[in-house]
């Protein structure tokens, strides 16, 4: 008889378990919903001020009589590429009325990427005036990057 009376008891003990945990997931989701919101939202807002343009599949960047090309070939998954990501960006930007800079995904842009050789990412490339390609092959800190744009263009 003890034991119809504690199963009740038991049952709302463990309802409200499951409750407060679903809560608290709910949370943690709604957190995680909030951060990835503010993350894609920081990502638009760089995109919107970026001097890169991003090459679609079949598109070629040509360098124009005065102004270089610079291409970066990286991929999404490509964790040396998404570390010098920034670092290409924020070079762009300063260096925007030098020269005109590109991101080519290199899983969308394979033509181009045989085009100009490219087998490992993350790869900079730089197109001057009809004279052989500059080849970067690697990730660069700021400093060494700009020193490549420097001594290139």
């Amino acid at each position: 008889m003890k034991f119809l009376r504690i199963l009740p008891v038991a049952a709302l003990i463990a309802l409200a378990a499951c409750n407060s945990g679903s809560d608290k997931k709910g949370a943690e989701s709604q957190a995680d919903t909030t951060e990835t919101q503010a993350v894609a939202q920081t990502e638009t807002q760089a995109a919107a001020t970026s001097e890169v343009i991003d090459v679609k599949s079949g598109e070629d960047p040509v360098a124009t009589p005065g102004k270089p090309v610079v291409i970066d070939f990286s991929a999404v998954w490509c964790g040396p590429c998404q570390q010098f990501k920034p670092v290409y960006h924020k070079a762009a930007s300063e260096y925007a009325s030098k020269a005109t800079f590109y991101a080519a995904d290199l899983d969308e842009c394979t033509e181009l990427g045989q085009k100009y050789n490219v087998t490992n990412i993350p790869c900079v490339v730089i197109l001057k005036d009809g004279a052989e390609p500059v080849i970067q092959v690697g990730a660069m800190d700021e400093a060494a990057f700009k020193e490549l744009l420097d001594k290139s263009l």
